[in-house]
C-alpha cells in the first residue's frame, strides 16, 4: 500500500533516538519477507501498539496451544513510529516492572515471530485481528472531581475500522478488545467491516466478530 506523507520524525521518549518517517509509506516486502519464514502458521494482526496492543502481541507470539506469525501495526505518526522501529531492533518500547513482558519479548525474537509495522497490507494477510488502540473518552467533572458526564470520540475508532474492512480477508476473526461503549461492536463495527466487504464485492456472511 502505497501512501505519501509530509517528512516527519518520530522520537523515542527513552533513548532520545530519533527516526526519519518515510515519505513513501509501503511495508509489504517487510511483510511478505517476515510471513516467507512462517508459511504454516496462522496469522495474528494486533491494530495498536501501546501498552494493552504491545502486550497482546507478545502474548499471541508466545501462546501455548498453537505457533502464530504476529504482526503488530500503529500509525506512522510521530507519536508511534519509534514503537515500530524500537520493535524490529530489539528493544520492547514498553517499560514495566512485569519481568515476564521482557521474558516473551525475548522469546519472541528468538522464534522470530514478531513483526511491527505501519501498513495496513498486513490485514490482508491476517486470519485473526485484534483491535487494541486507544479509545479517545473526555470526562467532564465538577469542582469537587465527581464525573458529571463523558462524551467518546469514535471518528479515529472508525478509520481504524475502515482500514480492517478495506483489506482484510472475508473469513478474519475480528477480536475488539479496546473498551468501547455498550452497543459499538453491532452498531459501529459490524456495519463498517460489511460495507467495505460489499465495496470490494465480498462475502459479508463469513466474517467473525467477538468483544
Amino acid at each position: 500500500m502505497n501512501t505519501t506523507i509530509d517528512s516527519l520524525v518520530s522520537v523515542n521518549p527513552t533513548s532520545g533516538k530519533e527516526y526519519e518517517i518515510p515519505s513513501a509509506l509501503n511495508d509489504s516486502a517487510g511483510i511478505d519477507a517476515f510471513l516467507q519464514k512462517h508459511q504454516s502458521k496462522k496469522v495474528v494482526v494486533v491494530q495498536g501498539l501501546g501498552f494493552v496492543g504491545a502486550v497482546m502481541s507478545l502474548v499471541c507470539a508466545n501462546a501455548l496451544t498453537e505457533e502464530y506469525a504476529v504482526i503488530g501495526i500503529d500509525l506512522p505518526s510521530p507519536g508511534s513510529f519509534w514503537k515500530i522501529q524500537s520493535i524490529n531492533e530489539g528493544i520492547f518500547p514498553i517499560v514495566a516492572s512485569d519481568p515476564k513482558i521482557d521474558e516473551f519479548y525475548q522469546l519472541s525474537r528468538k522464534k522470530q515471530n514478531f513483526y511491527a509495522t505501519y501498513d495496513p497490507y498486513c490485514f490482508r494477510k491476517a486470519d485473526i485481528i485484534i483491535v487494541d488502540i486507544n479509545l479517545d473518552v473526555a470526562k467532564k467533572s465538577n469542582f469537587n472531581k465527581d464525573l458529571e458526564g463523558y462524551e467518546v470520540n469514535l471518528s479515529g475508532f472508525k478509520k481504524a475500522m475502515e482500514a480492517i474492512g478495506k483489506n482484510c480477508k472475508e473469513d478474519v476473526l475480528i477480536v475488539v478488545e479496546t473498551t468501547v461503549p455498550p452497543g459499538t461492536c453491532q452498531k459501529v463495527v459490524r456495519p463498517i467491516i460489511e460495507q467495505c466487504l460489499k465495496d470490494r464485492n465480498m462475502s459479508v456472511s463469513s466474517f467473525k466478530m467477538g468483544h
